[in-house]
Parts: structure tokens; C-alpha cells; sequence
């Protein structure tokens, strides 16, 4: 077989700071084999790879070729182009190369092995080439920290999600659609959904791209760069309170501080024979939905300690209400009724409001102990109507527009919601299930 000529070329991830191109290492090596009448056989680029370490596929490949007895010689244009570490650089020179039989021929240096001061001349060469690679990496450091102490983003590569990076004004500019993802993550994470459901409902590619985003501090119009954060220019997607309460579910969840619930129906159930709360009961291989007033536990629970609603299996009823639900779903509308409780307190409220007015010019007029008494009498009766109307604004809970995307998406992946996902989007649309026997009625919110 005959062996190749071959040369290998590389441009590291600092290529402006270089002298020397891709383009240029190239022209020097064609220039001098032309001389000699020799032809490369195979060229080995690698394009913005640093020479600090030998794991580049193209270096990789010339040297597993090399081991195959290949290569006869490898033309580079500077010893530092093979590596500029040390160590590798004279371990290729000295019993990598020279076990395959392959020469190295430099275009910028003369490489002899002849004498002992030849050898050292190599290493003097190397340790150079190390030399000049720390010295750039302090200088790209030292250009990059100013460059983000002004606020202005590192540059190409990987932009955060949410944003795109123009290279104009050296500033992140957020991208709305990508924006309100982030957004709903957030949202949805602290309200209990995994990271893999997120990135499943909506529409990220994989777990691993949430989690990143629910981490990064660009979203807060910071800039993290080598452990230290620095104020960024860019405007932020997120505010401070939503970013840290999705850091405390994060620690919580991973020291297992927070534990979910693994039953869909916790919290809705209520009895439909005395009116107090349900909770599950382990029975024996599966659960029973009990009554608290048939609890010796939480005497504050029970609402009729004669209480004889049967406990109906568990499972029984989650099917029920899973049907209900996904029926439901279909057709959720984002409309309300046209009058509920809380308008007509709150017509009631404005209606006091002008009465007491209009007993308060009387009082003026003609001053009376008994318009006073009417006056005191409307103001409790008005303190009555407000309390009530905050008690029910409390409880109800309309669907607005982004509640009912939420249940729709949710029901699209319910089969690889866990049970706690689950449980969550019922609340969104259930206020309660009432439990008789092995009966059962579903209250949903007005919508």
C-alpha cells in the first residue's frame, strides 16, 4: 500500500487573534510541495478547534490513519497547529508519530532530531506555543469581562432561548413568541409541572432545554460569565420574584423537600351526606375515598360523627371523573355567566354606596338622631355586602384566556401527565366533587 503525503491545518476558537488563516497555513504548505514536486494526497482541517487538547475529529483521524500505516508524512504549518500543549506536542513528536514511521515537515520551522540540542530546540518551540495560547486566552478573558461589565452578551454561540443576539449593538433583543414560552415555563413549573411535561405541552425539544432555561439569569437581564453576574443591557423576560420562586421549587424538589401528591382527586372530594372533606385511605391493594367525620383523626374535620356514607373505591370514581373532565374540556368556552354572585354584590355595594350618599345630604340638611341611626344601620349593612363579596371573589375563579389554553394543552398530553400534573389541572376546572355512595356530582367554575 502505498503511504499518503497528507497535511493537517487548524484555526483555533480564537482565529481573529491569529496571523495566520486557514486560507494562509494552506497556500505555504501547496507553495512548498510544489517546489519539491510532491502532492498532498489528504488534507485534515479543523475549523475553530483549540490546541489545547488533542480530542478534534480531524487530528483524530490523521492519527488513527497513521496507525493504520498510511501516512508516509504529515505537512503542517507550524508546529502549534498539531497542539499547543506541552506535553502532547512533544508526545506526538517523540512516540506517537515515530511508531507509525510518519515524518513531520514544518513549513515555519526546522525540525531535526539529529543531536541533543535539536531536541531541545523542539521543546523550547512548544513550550512557546503553550506560552502564546495563555496568553491569548488571558487576553480574550480580559476583553471579554470588559466587554459584559458594559452589558454587552459574549458574542455568537449559544443565544438563550427567548432571545437573538445582534451583532450590530452587541446586545440581546428578545424574540416574543420564544419570550412567552419562557414565560408559561416558568409559570407552569412553580405551579407543580415537571420539566418534561413542560417541555411536552409546550413544545421544547426535551427536558434538559426547560431546565436550562428556568436556571439562566438572562432572563433577569443579567449576564453570568465565569462565576460572576454582571448587569446586561437587554431587557428581561421574567421578573426577579417568578426567577427566584422557580429556584425554591427547584431546591425543593431535588432534596425532596417537596413531595406531590400521587392521587388525582386530592383536595376535591367532599361528602355528599354531612358536607365535610374525603380523604384517600389505603384498603388493603387499593385506595377507598372516607369521610373526615368518620375519621377518629382531625376531630376539627368531621362535620356529623354519625356520618354513613359508604367509601366508595377510589379508582371508581377517578374514572368518572376523568370522563367528566375530558368531555368538559372539549368545550370550554372563555366566557363567563352573564350575571353571577359576585355582580350582583357588587351592584349591591354601589347601590349602598349612593344610598348612604343620599342619607348623608339629608343628615346635612336637617340633622336627626334617627337618620343617624338609618346611616349607621346602611354602613354595617354595606361592611356586611364587602365582606361577602371578598369571600367570593376568593372562591370563584373564572376562566380566562390563558386558563382555558392551559386545560386544552393539558388534556392534549393526559395520558403522560403524572397524577399530580393531573390533580393540578382538575383545580384549574373543578371546584369540587361531591361524594354519595358510589354517586357523584362535579362542580365546575363558572366558565
Amino acid at each position: 500500500m502505498k503511504k499518503m503525503n497528507v497535511a493537517y491545518l487548524r484555526v483555533s476558537t480564537e482565529a481573529q487573534t491569529e496571523k495566520y488563516g486557514l486560507d494562509v497555513q494552506k497556500q505555504k504548505i501547496l507553495d512548498f510541495c510544489e517546489k519539491n514536486g510532491i502532492v498532498i494526497d489528504r488534507w485534515y482541517i479543523d475549523g475553530g478547534y483549540s490546541g489545547s487538547k488533542l480530542d478534534r475529529p480531524e487530528i483524530q483521524k490523521l492519527l488513527d490513519d497513521a496507525e493504520s500505516g498510511g501516512i508516509q508524512r504529515v505537512f503542517i504549518y507550524k508546529l502549534d497547529r498539531m497542539s499547543r500543549d506541552v506535553i502532547d506536542t512533544l508526545t506526538l513528536l517523540y512516540r506517537v508519530l515515530p511508531k507509525y514511521g510518519v515524518e513531520i515537515v514544518s513549513m515555519t520551522e526546522d525540525l531535526r532530531f539529529d543531536n541533543p540540542m535539536d531536541k531541545v530546540m523542539i521543546g523550547v518551540n512548544a513550550i512557546m506555543g503553550q506560552y502564546e495560547r495563555e496568553i491569548i486566552y488571558m487576553r480574550t478573558r480580559a476583553g471579554m469581562v470588559e466587554r459584559v461589565k458594559k452589558g454587552l452578551w459574549m458574542g455568537g454561540g449559544r443565544i438563550p432561548w427567548g432571545y437573538r443576539y445582534d451583532r450590530n449593538d452587541g446586545i440581546l433583543h428578545i424574540v416574543p413568541e420564544q419570550a412567552e414560552m419562557v414565560r408559561q415555563a416558568y409559570k407552569m413549573y412553580i405551579e407543580g409541572y415537571s420539566c418534561d411535561s413542560i417541555s411536552k405541552l409546550l413544545g421544547f425539544k426535551g427536558e434538559r432545554i426547560v431546565i436550562e432555561i428556568l436556571k439562566r439569569k438572562s432572563n433577569l437581564g443579567l449576564i453570568e460569565y465565569k462565576g460572576e453576574v454582571y448587569q446586561g443591557q437587554h431587557e428581561p423576560i421574567i421578573d426577579e420574584e417568578t426567577f427566584y420562586r422557580a429556584q425554591e421549587c427547584m431546591e425543593k424538589r431535588h432534596t425532596n423537600a417537596h413531595v406531590s401528591d400521587n392521587n388525582i382527586l386530592t383536595g376535591l372530594c367532599w361528602c355528599g351526606v354531612c358536607g365535610a372533606r374525603m380523604r384517600y385511605q389505603k384498603w388493603g391493594s387499593y385506595h377507598k375515598l372516607v369521610c373526615y367525620s368518620q375519621q377518629t383523626s382531625k376531630e376539627y374535620m368531621k362535620r356529623d360523627p354519625n356520618c354513613d356514607n359508604v367509601k366508595p373505591k377510589a379508582e371508581n370514581i377517578e374514572n368518572e371523573v376523568e370522563d367528566y373532565f375530558l368531555t368538559f374540556a372539549l368545550r370550554v368556552e372563555e366566557t363567563q355567566k352573564a350575571e353571577n354572585r359576585a355582580d350582583l354584590l357588587e351592584d349591591a355595594v354601589k347601590k349602598a354606596n349612593a344610598k348612604i350618599k343620599k342619607l348623608y345630604n339629608l343628615y346635612a340638611e336637617n340633622s336627626s338622631d334617627n337618620l343617624l341611626e338609618v346611616i349607621q344601620d346602611e354602613e354595617k349593612r354595606l361592611k356586611d355586602i364587602k365582606k361577602e363579596l371578598e369571600a367570593e371573589k376568593k372562591k370563584e375563579r373564572l376562566f380566562d384566556a390563558d386558563r382555558v389554553d392551559r386545560i386544552k394543552q393539558a388534556t392534549e398530553a393526559w395520558e403522560i401527565l403524572s397524577n399530580s400534573e393531573k390533580n393540578k389541572v382538575l383545580k384549574e376546572a373543578i371546584e369540587r366533587v361531591i361524594v354519595t355512595g358510589d354517586n357523584m356530582e362535579i362542580r365546575f367554575f363558572t366558565f
